[in-house]
C-alpha cells in the first residue's frame, strides 16, 4: 500500500486475531473491551499546536493497539483480504514490543 497519511495521522494494518485454539475451540470475544492491533505501515510528518511539527515517537514496524472504532478504513486493493486503517496519534494506545 502506498498511502501517506497528513499531518498526526499514520496508516496500519491490522493484524487478524486468533479466533480458535490449536485444538478447534472457539475463542469468544467481547468487541467493545478488545483492542484492535496492527503494524505501522506509514507515518505523517505530525503535527501540532501553531502548525509546529510534533513527532508520534512511533516508527514502520511497530505494533500498536488502538479502540476497534477508532481511524477509518481503507481498502486500496480489493483483490486482497489486508484490512488498512487510517488513524490519528492519539488513537494509539500503547506499542507491544
Amino acid at each position: 500500500m502506498n498511502i501517506k497519511p497528513l499531518g498526526n495521522r499514520l496508516v496500519v494494518k491490522l493484524v487478524k486475531q486468533k479466533t480458535t485454539t490449536a485444538s478447534g475451540i472457539i475463542i469468544s470475544s467481547k468487541e467493545e473491551n478488545e483492542k484492535a492491533k496492527g503494524e505501522v505501515i506509514s507515518i505523517g510528518g505530525g503535527q501540532g499546536k501553531d502548525n509546529n511539527i510534533t513527532e508520534l515517537g512511533l516508527k514502520v514496524g511497530d505494533i500498536v493497539l488502538f479502540g476497534n472504532y477508532a481511524g477509518d478504513e481503507i481498502n486500496s486493493d480489493p483483490t486482497s483480504d489486508d484490512v488498512y486503517k487510517i488513524l490519528e496519534g492519539k488513537d494509539i494506545i500503547a506499542t507491544i514490543k
